[in-house]
This record gives structure tokens, C-alpha cells and sequence, in this order.
């Protein structure tokens, strides 16, 4: 038993023995191999040291050979003209650099002492663009000659739509034309739009075309340039004209005044059809150019309307009746030219010679000049407007009697026997003839003949004419219910609809007109339309009070307290007898006030108003 637990004790003591052994044998194993990787690390790191100390001494050699290499070019090279000599940089060498900077910049100092970029001038907007009026620098400009631009026309007049026509014009070449041919163009294609009847949206789209903006471009720049003869006075007259076609009032302000203004500088030089053109091209767009119609006034005083026709007299007299431009001159003219009669004698009066000149006029020219003086009003007493008047009067007596003729032969059942035609006048006619009446009749001159006079009524009373009610007109209403006004809308007062009118309203009645937009020149808005100024003087002419708001005071009002005291103002001042006056805009307040606005405070409105003339 001894000898067994002897063998067993030594057999664990063996097998601890050697357990140990192999424990000691693998500890020793991982020892030996943290040394060996460590010994490893510090190998490596001292070879990447050496690597690091030759490249740093490569780098430095390098950059050593590339400072001795430039340095030798500098001096093989030599100073640079500009640069400055060897100098320490304090303060004053960088305002010396700052100046030599901005001199090859082309800035300027201004007065606080920073360099400012000026302003281009048109030269140099234009320089390397399409509208470079420069052809020595592109061979290309202005080389497309006469006989290549007939054959371009006779094409472009067999198009039916104005896109066709500028498409053909596109192949021609733009960049090739003169300014000469781009105003040719733009007339060709305003023909065209008219002859399509384009609407709108049409015109919208022919005016956004680039192509089109190309040629207007081009006799813009040709406008403004010192030359005058890159745009001679019949393309002038033919851009505008086009203008007025394609654009009308709703594009283009900027151009038309650029072109009216060259227009006004070389009156001399354009002929009457000319003028005429440019004229109804201002009126038709409601652009108002006090420098062009005031050369024309003068050019009117001092040349007495020489070599006008009646039609030319007729389209230019509906311009300054339209557009309100001062017109003495024009009227002093018109008076020399009435007298000089192509048959006259020599025994002849300035009565009867003016009297022969005007007798030849059809009815249209007859009608719309009547009109076109009583817009004037202080046309009235001039030899010309008498002598008109008398020939509209003696005319309908003799259209009265050829109207009989034709009612007694003509059948009963004729479609046409009631339509409003009296002789040669015809609907619009009439309409202007009732205007001008009631105007020459108030000025004391003979009223219009019975049957003209009742023609010219019906006419304009029975003229369709849809009630239009704007927000502007909707929002004027609602202050005066507010108010505890009473008023009928779109009422029809004297053959005119009137936007709001008050008949309880004291003396007799007021009506108040809402004026947007439209009733003024598109680029001031200080000068109401003919048609405007008319209307308000007519009913004016019927005891009626007339209060005109315009669009750009009700603008100012911010809430229903200022629109309401700024009605009540101008109520109160019809009330007493005087116009309602205007609103003083742009005026600097006080700080002391309470619940002031950015205009004039509404409280001081019915006292200390500043009313403005007619």
C-alpha cells in the first residue's frame, strides 16, 4: 500500500514537474519573441531615420539650385519697368502700389479717398458686342449691300407672318445689316403683324424674341451714338414707327425716348411724313417727350406747317391733344398753313383761302380734328378752328338733304337703314362729333345742324360700352360705405359711365372717377390722357362736381382711416367750391406725430392742401 501511494505521489510530482517545464518553456517562447520584435521596431526606426535624413538633405540641395537658377535669370533679365527699386515696405509704398494698381485698373479715387471703378459710357458697353457700331474693327458689319437686301425684302414680303419674316431675315445674317437696314427690318415686320392682325400675345412674344431685340438694339445704339449718320432720318422714323406697332404702351419706354430724343435733335431734317410717324408712334404708346414736341412746336411757329398734308395735320394735331404737350406754336402754324390754299387768288381773304383749304377735308379728318381742338380747349379761338366748325356745320346741312334722298329711295327693309351712319359720318364719327358739340357749343360757336346733332347723340348714347370694375374701383367703394356714402356704380351720366357717382353728394352730385394706369403717360404719370382730361371737363360742364383719384395717391394710403379722411377732403373741398386738391407725396415728417405715415399726415389734408393747376 506504502509502495503504492509512493508511485502515485510521485507520478502527480512528475507529471507537476513536467507541467511546470512546459509552462516555463512557452513563457521563455513569448519572451524571446517581444525582444526579438522590439529589437526589430528600433531597426526599422533607425533605417526610416536615415531615410528621412537623406531626403531632407536632397530637398535642401534642391532648393538650393532652383533660388541659384533664378537668381540668374533675374539678372540675365534685368529690372522690370514699373517694378519698384529695392525699398523697405512701410506704409507709404502701399498706398504707392494701391495708386499704381488702380491707374492700370482705370479706377478713380473719390472724395473719401477709395478707388472707385467710373462708370462705363455707352462706348464701351457696346464694345465687343453685336451692337458695336465699329465696322474697322469687323469686316462683317454693315457688309450687307443694297442689292442683297432687296432680294432679302422681296422674300420677306411674300411671308405672311412676321415670325417668317424674321426667320428669313435670321439666314440673311443680323450681324451683316446696318442700322439703316435693322429699321427696315423692324418695319417690315410691324407691317407684317398688322396685316396678320396679331394680338396680344402675339405682339408679347414678337417683341421677346432676341432676333427682334437684335434690330431694335441696333438703331438704339445707332441713336446714341456721336454719328449721325450711322442712322439716317427715314430709318429713324421707321424704328419708331415700328415701336409703336410691336411694343405699343407696354414695352420699350427707354428706347422710344433714346429715339424720340435724336428725332427731336434733327427736326430739321425729317420730312412731314416723317414727323407724323414719330408723332402718332408717341401717341399710340402713351410716351410723353416734352423735348421732341417741343421742336416740333417750334419747327410748326417758325415754318408755318409747310409741305404738310391734311392727314399728317391730322394724325400730329391727335398727338398733342393726346399726349397735353404745350402747342402754341403749333397752332400759330396751322393758322399759316390754312391760308395757303393751292388754288388761291390773289384777291383771295385769309378767310376764304382758309375756308377753300378746309372744304377739301373728308369727314374723318373733319371729325377727328374737331375733336382733337376742344381736347386743346384753348385751340377754340384760332382761324383754323373756325373755319373748321363753320364747314362740319355747313356740311351736315348738306348731308341732311342727300340722307333724305337715299331714305326715300331706299327700301324699308334694308339692314342697314338703322345703323349709326349719317351720310359720310359714321359711327366713330359721330362719336367725336357729339364730343366736340357740346364743347364748341359751350365756347359759343353754332351747334350742329338738327339731324347731324340728333345722329351724333344716338350714336354716342347708344355706343355698347361694358362696365369694367376694377379692385382699385372696389376698394375706393367699399371706403365710402364705409364712410355711410351712398352711390351707384357705373352709372351713366351724359352718355359717359362713370365709375362711382354720388348723387346725394353736395352742390349737385359728384362723381368720383378712379384713374388707373391707362389715363396717364406711361412715363409721367403728372400728365392725364386727352380722352381723361375731356370726360372730366365735360361732366364738369353738367353741374356736376368731379373728384379723379389717381392710382398712385390711393397707393399711399396704407389702412380705411387715411382713404376715408382723404376722400372726406376732397368731398368737402367740391363742397366748397374749389378742386379737390392733389397729395402731396414725397414729404418729409415731423417726429412729434402721432400715428404719422410715410407721407403726408391725413389730418392736415382739408386745411393747408396745395391744389395744383389743369
Amino acid at each position: 500500500m506504502n509502495a503504492t501511494v509512493g508511485a502515485t505521489v510521485g507520478a502527480t510530482a512528475g507529471a507537476g514537474t513536467g507541467s511546470r517545464a512546459r509552462q516555463t518553456r512557452r513563457v521563455v517562447g513569448k519572451t524571446s519573441t517581444v525582444c526579438a520584435s522590439q529589437r526589430a521596431v528600433r531597426v526599422y526606426a533607425g533605417r526610416e531615420g536615415d531615410k528621412d535624413d537623406n531626403e531632407s538633405d536632397w530637398m535642401q540641395k534642391a532648393r538650393a539650385t532652383a533660388n541659384k537658377r533664378a537668381a540668374e535669370f533675374r539678372k540675365e533679365r534685368g529690372a522690370q519697368p514699373g517694378a519698384p527699386a529695392g525699398r523697405r515696405y512701410n506704409r507709404a509704398g502701399r498706398d504707392e502700389d494701391r495708386a499704381r494698381t488702380a491707374a492700370m485698373r482705370g479706377y478713380e479715387m473719390d472724395d473719401d479717398g477709395n478707388y472707385m471703378k467710373p462708370e462705363p459710357g455707352i462706348e464701351e458697353l457696346l464694345r465687343d458686342t453685336a451692337w458695336e457700331m465699329d465696322p474697322t474693327r469687323d469686316v462683317s458689319q454693315f457688309s450687307m449691300t443694297k442689292d442683297e437686301w432687296k432680294t432679302i425684302k422681296l422674300d420677306a414680303r411674300a411671308a405672311v407672318y412676321p415670325h417668317d419674316a424674321v426667320k428669313i431675315f435670321e439666314n440673311a445674317g443680323l450681324r451683316r445689316i446696318s442700322p439703316d437696314i435693322a429699321a427696315s427690318m423692324l418695319k417690315l415686320i410691324a407691317q407684317k403683324a398688322q396685316h396678320s392682325r396679331c394680338d396680344r400675345e402675339e405682339l408679347a412674344g414678337l417683341r421677346r424674341d432676341p432676333r427682334v431685340a437684335h434690330l431694335i438694339g441696333t438703331c438704339v445704339a445707332a441713336a446714341r451714338s456721336a454719328n449721325q449718320d450711322l442712322l439716317a432720318p427715314d430709318s429713324l422714323s421707321k424704328s419708331c414707327w415700328a415701336l409703336g406697332v410691336i411694343s405699343g404702351e407696354r414695352a420699350n419706354s427707354a428706347e422710344l425716348e433714346v429715339l424720340s430724343n435724336r428725332a427731336a435733335s434733327m427736326m430739321d431734317k425729317l420730312s412731314s411724313d416723317e414727323i407724323a410717324d414719330i408723332a402718332w408712334s408717341l401717341a399710340i404708346s402713351r410716351h410723353a417727350s416734352d423735348r421732341f414736341f417741343q421742336e416740333l412746336d417750334i419747327h410748326a411757329a417758325m415754318h408755318g406747317m409747310k409741305g404738310f398734308q391734311a392727314y399728317q395735320i391730322t394724325t400730329i394735331a391727335w398727338a398733342f391733344a393726346h399726349l397735353g404737350h404745350k402747342h402754341a406754336g403749333f397752332l400759330d402754324g396751322l393758322d399759316v398753313w390754312v391760308t395757303r390754299a393751292p388754288a388761291r387768288k390773289a384777291d383771295m381773304s385769309p378767310t376764304e383761302a382758309a375756308a377753300s383749304q378746309v372744304h377739301r377735308f373728308n369727314a374723318t379728318i373733319l371729325a377727328s380734328l374737331a375733336w382733337s381742338f376742344c381736347v386743346m380747349e384753348d385751340a377754340l379761338d384760332s382761324l383754323f378752328f373756325k373755319t373748321l366748325w363753320a364747314e362740319i356745320v355747313h356740311r351736315g346741312e348738306h348731308d341732311a338733304e342727300v340722307v333724305h334722298k337715299h331714305d326715300a329711295s331706299a327700301s324699308t327693309d334694308d339692314e342697314h337703314h338703322n345703323d349709326n351712319v349719317f351720310g359720310p359720318w359714321k359711327g366713330r364719327q359721330l362719336n367725336m362729333l357729339h364730343q366736340a358739340a357740346l364743347t364748341a357749343t359751350r365756347a359759343g360757336f353754332a351747334p350742329l345742324p338738327a339731324e347731324l346733332g340728333q345722329a351724333a347723340d344716338k350714336a354716342w348714347n347708344t355706343q355698347h360700352r361694358p362696365p369694367v370694375v376694377s379692385w382699385f374701383q372696389r376698394d375706393v367703394g367699399a371706403i365710402l360705405s364705409y364712410m355711410g356714402e351712398k352711390y351707384e356704380e357705373e352709372a351713366v351720366v351724359s352718355g359717359y359711365r362713370c365709375d362711382l357717382l354720388l348723387p346725394a353728394a353736395k352742390p349737385n352730385g359728384v362723381v368720383i372717377e378712379v384713374d388707373g394706369p391707362s389715363h396717364f403717360a406711361r412715363n409721367d404719370r403728372e400728365r392725364p390722357l386727352g380722352q381723361t382730361r375731356l370726360k372730366q371737363r365735360q361732366l364738369e360742364g353738367e353741374n356736376l362736381g368731379v373728384f379723379s383719384i389717381p392710382i398712385f395717391e390711393w397707393d399711399c394710403l396704407e389702412d380705411a382711416q387715411q382713404k376715408s379722411d382723404y376722400l372726406r377732403a376732397g368731398l368737402d373741398a367740391i363742397e366748397r367750391g374749389e378742386k379737390p386738391a392733389r397729395l402731396e407725396l414725397n414729404v418729409e415728417l415731423g417726429a412729434d406725430g402721432d400715428g404719422n405715415w410715410n407721407r403726408r399726415p391725413m389730418g392736415q389734408m382739408g386745411g393747408d392742401f396745395t391744389t395744383t393747376s389743369d
